[in-house]
């Protein structure tokens, strides 16, 4: 992802969360439906397409300033992962 589309995509992700909780996104990679994530108030949502515990991916991801926690995580059917509260 290209720094002009991450401009693209911020100003809908901070009016999520400013609207929250009457407010959602999802943002979906065109052609290929098992790609997608969706932002509701200060909660991600997300396909995981692994069979491992994503906590250790998390902190991989260096997400600086942000911070984030698994708060649930289903490796049953689309393999969604939930993580939540950045500041």
């Amino acid at each position: 992802m290209n720094a002009d589309q991450i401009a693209e995509i911020r100003p809908a992700l901070r009016e999520v969360v400013e609207g929250a909780p009457d407010t959602c996104a999802t943002l979906e990679v065109e052609g290929d439906p098992e790609k997608w994530m969706q932002v509701v108030d200060r909660t991600v949502n997300a396909a995981y397409p692994h069979c491992d515990h994503p906590e250790g991916r998390v902190r991989e991801f260096s997400l600086s300033p942000l911070s984030a926690q698994v708060v649930t995580w289903s490796q049953v059917s689309s393999r969604r992962l939930s993580f939540l509260k950045w500041t």
